[in-house]
């Protein structure tokens, strides 16, 4: 049902009924709702993603990585950045070499 108001002459506005105002605005909140939930999910996994690019990029030292990868290889270093514990240069050093001398005799 349409009530008509008269803006002026010649010309009208038209009101819908409140059911379907009210259907509006209760999609428009659930449309906000679902939004919300998405941005944070979103940030949940943006900040988890920061988190692990820098816990590789600060594993050992920059110069280290480099001094290391040129002595032992790219891959020699990046397997023994996987097996030693987080921040050990030392033991990444040591398993470096290992895997490096371990491939060189297989040759």
């Amino acid at each position: 049902m349409f009530f008509r108001l008269d803006v002026y002459r010649g010309q009208a506005l038209t009101v819908p009924d409140w059911g379907s105002v009210f259907g509006w605005g209760l999609m428009l909140i659930g449309l906000a709702a679902v939004a919300a939930a998405a941005r944070q999910v979103i940030a949940g996994f943006t900040t988890e993603s920061r988190d692990v690019l820098e816990l590789q990029a600060q594993t050992i030292p920059y110069d280290k990585r480099i001094e290391l990868e040129n002595k032992y290889g790219h891959w020699a270093v990046e397997t023994a950045i996987g097996v030693c514990p987080h921040g050990d240069v030392r033991c990444i050093e040591r398993e470096a070499r290992r895997l490096y001398e371990a491939r060189e005799l297989r040759r």
